[in-house]
């Protein structure tokens, strides 16, 4: 057999999925042929496929040294040293396949996603577009851009890049799915028009898988104790894993046994703290989604419980296909899935209110009072400041640690009215986008085309350290919470260090968890209900530095001896919702 044929027949291999075989025929090969890039680069393939990122890598090098000026191959080459966590190194190899050949599309999608993926969101603009004036309808390029777009707080461009997109590619699940989530950024977007964008993407599920009436051997005893599984890929250093930690560790191992599918291979010092409170724990990063459903299902869990929602890496096309005979949505995702299937939300009252709220989402809404949320502080955060800043600065400082996505339009305008009724104060931004000192530059000049001086806008980079980022807290007197999508953990955090939060309550549960996080610790008052009434209550805090101090003494005394951040009372509720989700389904047809 020639050596071209044998390169075929690995090929043909790879593609039925029998890669021990392909690899044994490939070593041959490139044993025959030392010196042929195209043969490394096949032998690199299938280490990738078969998970063997360290030795793809080797192979890829090898190809690129035999062929430096073979843009394909830079781009594989590029795209494992990104997997490697060796991202300079990744763009510095991409930037010059794109130098050899402009035109050439993978070296431009993979190079415009490689700078997205390090948070260097205006590098990846300029590349989308130098790309689409060349490729004018691809739809990666438009994707990254979108995504660019919206982490660089320009939620209404994305929307809008992302709807056209969309319009164009209607049977793209990934698109579709991206306007449901960015939607929640964008204020004036109605319930029905948010569950429309929703459904669209179940329907379209509903059309690539259709949803099997599975039949489940589970124990139908009420009584016995429970398998619920948690589907998520942040459970790390992550929000997610922020507020299910206290719920994990104070879960009833007599009544609940906890199945963990982490759905990425990305695993840090948290990740290793939250694997012993799990009876089985399965990383799950390298599987299709009915390998998952499929893998669950046979795991025989009772409750099967999604962390994402509509976020990067979700595994919503494994909970169509009903793995689980109960299943239910939670804490990742402040909107509806739109999936049918997934049968329950957990919510809370306040976040949404009985009525309008359950006509805004295809699951049943399973309110979990007096707030759907468990906070648990950083054991090691700093202690609070008693006195506010201004008091010794002699100017109030406003402030939100809130991601960049959430600063549409509309939150520039109110915070800059503010900022015009405190002509001394100044305001203090701080994001992980920040780490670009081009958004440092871009945010500030978006406040000074309405009247603001960019020196009055301090963007903060990320800490790598949570007591450091804790400890800046101490330099804001008054946070301000962002609309439509409020913050959370911001929120959490804030309140912690001592520092009162103004929210704008609105209709959708995004606009609303600020008021349910204010409400369970006591603090209606901080809770507005139109932008005017924002203003006053920021005016008031800003004019009364007494009172503010004294607040600022008692929040975290609130925090800790409320509801919020009592762990095994927030773990009985959730047992006993759990429970009542299990009967429900044992008394249905």
């Amino acid at each position: 057999m020639s050596h071209a044929a044998k390169f075929e027949q690995v090929r043909s291999l790879i593609e039925a999925g029998r890669l021990d075989q392909a690899k044994v025929l490939c070593q041959r090969l490139v044993q025959a042929l030392p010196g042929d890039a195209g043969t490394n680069s096949l032998m690199s393939g299938v280490f990738l496929r078969l998970g063997l990122t360290t030795q793809a890598l080797h192979y890829a090098n090898r190809a690129v040294e035999i062929a430096p000026r073979e843009p394909a191959l830079l781009v594989e080459l590029g795209r494992l040293l990104a997997i490697e966590k060796k991202a300079p190194a990744a763009i510095d190899v991409l930037r010059k396949a794109v130098e050899i050949d402009p035109a050439f599309l993978p070296a431009r999608r993979v190079l415009a996603s490689t700078l997205a993926q390090e948070n260097r969101f205006k590098e990846a603009d300029e590349q989308c577009r130098t790309g689409l004036a060349v490729h004018r309808n691809d739809v990666v390029l438009q994707s990254v851009l979108a995504g660019a777009l919206l982490n660089l707080g320009r939620a209404e461009d994305a929307v809008e890049l992302t709807r056209a997109c969309a319009e164009q590619h209607p049977g793209d699940t990934v698109l579709v799915s991206g306007l449901a989530l960015m939607l929640n950024y964008v204020p004036g977007v109605t319930s029905a028009e948010s569950l429309a964008a929703h459904r669209r993407f179940g329907a379209l599920l509903e059309a690539q898988f259709p949803s099997p009436l599975q039949t489940y051997l589970n124990n139908r005893d009420p009584h016995r104790r429970l398998r619920v599984g948690f589907i998520s890929p942040d459970l790390r250093a992550h929000s997610v894993a922020y507020f299910m930690e206290p719920l994990l560790k104070n879960l009833d191992a007599a009544a609940v046994e906890v199945y963990i599918y982490q759905t990425n291979r990305i695993a840090d010092a948290v990740t290793q703290r939250l694997k012993p409170l799990a009876a089985v724990w399965r990383v799950m990063d390298n599987i299709s989604d009915p390998g998952l459903a499929e893998r669950i299902y046979g795991d025989r869990v009772d409750i099967l419980i999604e962390l994402s929602g509509h976020t990067h890496a979700h595994s919503l096309a494994a909970m169509h296909l009903r793995p689980a005979p109960v299943q239910a949505t939670y804490l990742g995702y402040p909107n509806t899935t739109g999936v049918e299937a997934v049968g329950n939300r957990i919510v809370d009252s306040i976040t949404d209110p009985l009525g309008a709220a359950d006509d805004g989402a295809v699951e049943q809404l399973a309110r979990l009072d007096p707030c759907f949320l468990c906070y648990q502080p950083p054991a090691d955060a700093p202690s609070e400041a008693s006195l506010p800043p201004a008091a010794t600065s002699g100017r109030i400082t406003f402030g939100s640690f809130n991601s960049l996505q959430k600063l549409n339009r509309a939150v520039v305008d109110l915070w800059s009215r503010l900022l015009l009724q405190h002509p001394a104060s100044r305001l203090v931004l701080k994001s992980f986008v920040f780490a670009d000192p081009s958004a440092r530059e871009e945010v500030p000049s978006r406040f000074a085309a309405r009247g603001i001086d960019p020196q009055r806008i301090v963007c903060l980079s990320p800490e790598v350290a949570v007591t450091d980022h804790l400890a800046l807290y101490s330099m804001i007197d008054i946070a301000l919470d962002p609309f439509p999508y409020n913050g959370t953990t911001t929120t959490c955090e804030a309140l912690w260090m001592g520092v009162p939060v103004v929210t704008l309550a609105g209709e959708s549960h995004a606009q609303r968890v600020g008021a349910s996080l204010l409400s369970c610790i006591g603090c209606p008052e901080l809770i507005a209900r139109d932008e005017s009434e924002y203003l006053g209550i920021a005016d008031r805090l800003a004019h009364d530095l007494t009172a503010l101090g004294d607040l600022r003494q008692r929040l975290r005394g609130r925090m800790r001896e409320g509801p919020l951040c009592n762990g095994p009372a927030f773990a009985r509720r959730f047992e006993a919702l759990l429970r009542a989700m299990w009967h429900s389904y044992l008394a249905s047809p």
